[in-house]
């Protein structure tokens, strides 16, 4: 049997990755836009195809290929993007430009095709006027 296989978005040094490798995933790819994290990354997870760049402009047939995938199916894709927009300690600004970056997970999780996907944000996503943007996420997870 073939163990599923996960895409860490918003990888940082690999939390998540780890948790999905302890739940039986095999890892491909993890992109994260720091390159000290992708180091530590690649040093906890050397088999995995550490992508260091954003997630803007990256598609799902970049990452297939930087992981060696071709067409196996993906079965997760999972992060948590950037959260400092709608975090209950920041200011909350509706309109901070990493908020969109939960809809470039939204993308890659389509263009992925994926079987599965989790994202993990902060409460501050259901409160206020962000939950607006919440229920626009969740619009956009059912298209």
């Amino acid at each position: 049997m073939r163990r599923p296989i996960g895409v860490d978005l918003f990888a940082g040094a690999g939390g998540m990755s780890l948790g999905f490798e302890q739940a039986g995933f095999d890892v491909a790819a993890a992109i994260e836009i720091d390159p000290v994290h992708c180091a530590a990354h690649k040093f906890n997870f050397p088999q995995t195809a550490v992508i260091s760049r954003s997630v803007e402009r990256l598609s799902g047939r970049e990452i297939r290929l930087a992981a060696g995938l071709g067409m196996r199916p993906v079965d997760c894709v999972f992060g948590g993007a950037p959260c400092q927009g709608f975090s209950l300690i920041g200011h909350r600004v509706l309109d901070d430009p990493r908020n969109c970056l939960v809809l470039e997970f939204v993308r890659i999780v389509s263009e992925l095709d994926a079987r599965t996907f989790v994202f993990e944000n902060v409460k501050g996503l259901t409160l206020g006027h962000h939950k607006q943007f919440l229920n626009e996420l969740v619009a956009a997870f059912d298209a």
